[in-house]
């Protein structure tokens, strides 16, 4: 780059090598440079997009690929972001007229179905089933190994109380993708609901091993077992079952304790008890270290006492547990901004705005 400071195709890539690696501040800086040099290209806007949906920023990001719809609107790739984020937003009409333009500019090729996939899902919202399943077979036809597809194609199959379409669609999505927690879970409890429980215990055994914590999923597999006639593999399941209501009985009250502490270092903080209100943060985390709003809350508190280090360090951990955090991921980047800048000038950094939670 500093070779090539005006070569916005540099800037492009390295911009998006940073954002794979999630170096927020960096990786946006490069893009933004690379959308400077090159205002005219739709590829930089998209990139740009990319990263900034990628990093937590769907407003950002809508923007971005807005221009690049307005450079070229037949950047299918970009109709499909777009969709993808007002879907999430929930304004469908806008979700659907986007991934449809997208359907039409790709045509029958494979890279369609995942617009088929998505308009399916908006549909669904819409309830709109019938013509949810067509854009799914669609999808299906141009991307047979689409494990996803067969997901949804399955319930809703479960929600038209077809058990034969149901189960034979969630077999393929099974057969695709063994590692589909909700594929083998449903494929269990359709067999069940056929009143076929032998034909149910694998794959609710197999559901029970990718969500080992979800009481739910045990408590099918120990009916399945029961009424395959497997009693000592039903005596087993049940004493795991009556072992985890008990573990999660015990985390029920803990949790609550925790969440008091959270609660008070939130007042603590509104009354203007910084240092109080960490301790409290600290409690609660203490007590759940699982629970990201409380490490959020006690890296924030961090930050506005001026310990910089420590509280990147926290939003660190919360940002490795929870990827999406846009609260977190937003308050890393002030915070690394803050730090370099009071690294630059020599003097302090500045607060951190997030309201505690």
């Amino acid at each position: 780059m500093r070779e090539e400071p005006e070569n916005g195709d540099a800037h492009l890539l390295l911009g998006s090598t940073l954002t794979l690696a999630s170096e927020r501040s960096e990786a946006l800086k490069e893009l933004q440079r690379a959308v400077e040099l090159q205002p005219s290209s739709a590829l930089a806007h998209f990139t740009l997009g990319t990263a900034q949906a990628r990093l937590g920023d769907p407003e950002a990001a809508s923007q971005s690929f807005e221009k690049t719809l307005q450079l070229d609107s037949t950047f299918a790739e970009a109709h499909v972001s777009l969709g993808m984020i007002l879907g999430q937003q929930h304004e469908l009409t806008g979700a659907s007229e986007h991934l449809t333009q997208a359907i039409q500019i790709y045509g029958k090729t494979a890279s369609a179905a995942k617009a088929h996939y998505l308009l399916a899902q908006i549909l669904i919202d819409q309830n709109e089933p019938e013509k949810a399943l067509r854009e799914l077979d669609a999808a299906i036809s141009l991307r047979p190994n689409y494990p996803e597809a067969f997901v949804a194609q399955g319930l809703i199959r479960k929600w038209q109380h077809n058990n034969a379409a149901t189960i034979a669609a969630f077999k393929k999505a099974v057969a695709l993708a063994p590692e589909n927690f909700d594929a083998q879970y449903e494929l269990g409890s359709a067999y069940l609901r056929a009143h076929t429980a032998s034909e149910a215990v694998e794959p609710l055994r197999q559901a029970a091993k990718l969500r080992p914590s979800d009481r739910s999923v045990l408590y099918q597999l120990c009916t399945a077992l029961q009424k395959a006639g497997k009693e000592e593999d039903a005596k087993t399941c049940q004493e795991e079952l009556s072992m985890k209501i008990k573990k999660g009985l015990a985390t029920a009250a803990n949790e609550l304790t925790s969440t008091q502490a959270n609660n008070a270092g939130v007042e603590l903080e509104k009354a203007g008890n910084l240092s109080g209100a960490l301790e409290k943060y600290r409690d609660a985390v203490s007590l759940d270290p699982n629970v990201t709003v409380f490490r959020r809350n006690m890296a924030l508190a961090l930050c506005r006492l001026g310990r910089w280090d420590e509280g990147i360090v926290e939003l660190r951990r919360v940002l490795k547990e929870d990827p999406d955090d846009a609260q977190a991921t937003k308050a890393l980047y002030i915070a690394l901004e803050k730090v370099h800048a009071a690294k630059s000038t020599g003097s302090g950094a500045g607060d951190v705005h997030a309201e505690p939670k």
